[in-house]
């Protein structure tokens, strides 16, 4: 498959008048064509190179103006244009105006329009401006170069006339360039002697995997914000702020979890699937987690405006068209589900996103679709589409089937309340998390979850009481929602994977508890397999 700047090229040699790149960075999509033009030109000595040809550019600020030198192409192309349209250039920060301008140009020009989306939808002039150019633009070799955010979407009457093409965020081989540059550009001062030959391979490994997601312009600025010019010494925990910071946008968090396997206790189903997958061939390079689905996705049928379906429509497609795994984690709340995803991303050291679709949503219409699509893209570079996709859920009214049916390759696991023994182990962890005394007698903790020994064991060591007297404030969801939780244990039996073992869930009676003492805390926790 053909790269952007192949595609680029190509589309210039058939002389395709209208192009849309969904980009990330508009600066480094214009280095990238005028490399292009350059090197077709190293090919081919009649083949005009970046310093030869008319590039011009347009934003809402500058208007329109030449690209490079002050008297080169573009300058003089643009001033021929002007004259000829008989405007001025001031008057060309109007889109409209510019369009206008722009139809006068010659051949072999190049003009770059930056975010006319954020124009057209109050302008509709700019539409057929943009639409005016086609025809002379083919004739005579020019290309109109739109650029717009990489969640965007072109108006119905350019849509069949412009050949679209998405920019990729820097690949491994590109990071590493900007990663190496960064430092031999320090080293060129002598009192910065330290980072020269400072960029080592193991550095660079490690400075690529912190950065990779990322734009190529503030992956340079992370870079160089992270780099000690005087020892030489690159900062890799502050690359990974930089990217935490820069990702988590709206609806989508990103997290380095520390906790492992080994801070949870129970679903033993649930943790060799894991582990067998964290360790195999198709292991993923990013657990992406969407919490609470039956909510983010209720109403998708009935929403009256319509952007929740065309949100889970594109969320369906970019599962089934880039292979994602897809896990979905039923249960009674809090019986680990959560905690789970969390523990096994710190376990294999996996970057952890917290994608939340109906945060995506806006009250602009095809803004949450925009949103969407874009952060969709940040989680392809940084996984190179390597992800695995947990979603969890307290019961699946409101989940479309047309999501669970998606879920069946990574399988649906079904999360129930902890057995005797389950609930002794976290209890032993709570102890040594909250500090307490490990010989102190046991609540009586029937039905109670995870979080409800989490609870109890920071309620004690918040209120300076024993266990046994915090338990007393402990009211589970098994004994004020005992209905609920029953109805769904029995929907859950033989339809789906158990979490606390290997094979097909099947309904018990909740286990009672009995008093224990517990012995002091050594090695709570899950072995390692």
């Amino acid at each position: 498959m053909k790269n952007f700047i192949e595609l680029f090229v190509d589309a210039r040699a058939v002389s395709t008048p209208l192009i849309a790149v969904r980009t990330f960075d508009p600066a480094s999509t214009i280095r990238n064509v005028r490399k292009a033009l350059d090197n077709e030109h190293a090919k081919d000595k009649n083949y005009s190179d970046a310093t030869n040809t008319p590039l011009i550019s347009w934003d809402a600020i500058h208007g329109l103006r030449g690209i490079g030198e002050a008297n080169g192409p573009g300058a003089a192309a643009l001033n021929q244009m002007a004259q000829l349209a008989d405007i001025m250039l001031a008057t060309t920060v109007d889109l409209a105006t510019a369009l206008g301008v722009l139809e006068y140009a010659t051949e072999n020009v190049i003009a770059f329009i930056h975010n006319p989306h954020l124009v057209w939808e109050q302008d509709k002039r700019t539409i057929q401006g943009i639409w005016n150019l086609r025809d002379g633009y083919k004739a005579n070799g020019n290309m109109a170069v739109i650029l717009v955010d990489v969640g965007a979407t072109l108006p119905a009457e350019l849509n069949q006339d412009t050949l679209i093409l998405d920019e990729p965020l820097p690949t491994r081989d590109e990071l590493k360039t900007i990663i190496t540059d960064t430092f031999n550009y320090a080293a060129q001062e002598d009192k910065y002697k330290a980072c020269k030959n400072a960029a080592t391979p193991a550095i660079v490994k490690e400075a690529v995997e912190a950065l990779v997601g990322l734009p190529a312009f503030p992956a340079e600025q992370a870079t160089a914000m992270s780099l000690d010019k005087i020892s030489g010494k690159l900062d890799i925990e502050q690359c990974w702020d930089r990217k935490r910071t820069i990702v988590s946008t709206q609806g989508m968090e990103f997290h380095q979890p520390k906790d492992i396997l080994k801070d949870m206790y129970g679903n033993e189903g649930f943790a060799k699937f894991a582990t067998r997958l964290m360790e195999g061939e198709f292991a993923p390079n990013v657990i992406l987690r969407v919490d609470e689905g039956e909510k983010q996705f209720a109403g998708n049928g009935t929403d009256s405006s319509g952007s929740t379906g065309k949100l889970l429509s594109e969320f369906l497609s970019w599962i089934e068209d880039n292979k994602v795994i897809f896990t979905l984690l039923l249960g009674v709340p809090g019986s680990s589900k959560s905690w789970s995803t969390w523990c096994l991303a710190g376990q294999y050291k996996k970057p952890f996103i917290k994608f939340n679709v109906a945060a995506m949503e806006s009250k602009y219409v095809g803004e949450g679709h925009r949103i969407l699509r874009e952060n969709e893209r940040k989680v392809e570079a940084i996984s190179d589409k390597k992800i695995w996709l947990i979603m969890t859920a307290n019961s699946l009214n409101g989940v479309p089937p047309e999501l669970i049916s998606r879920a069946q390759r990574g399988g649906i696991f079904f999360f129930d309340v902890p057995s005797e023994q389950e609930k002794i182990g976290i209890m032993k962890l709570k102890i040594a998390r909250y500090g307490l005394d490990a010989n102190q007698p046991l609540p009586e903790m029937n039905g109670w979850t995870g979080r409800d020994i989490d609870n109890c064991a920071a309620r004690s060591q918040m209120l300076g009481v024993s266990l046994v007297d915090a338990g007393k404030t402990i009211v589970p969801l098994m004994t004020s929602h005992r209905q609920e939780m029953e109805e769904l244990r029995e929907y859950a039996t033989g339809r789906f994977l158990s979490a606390s073992h290997e094979g097909i869930y099947q309904k018990t009676d909740v286990p009672q508890s009995q008093k224990n003492v517990i012995q002091p805390v050594v090695n709570a926790g899950r072995k390692i397999r």
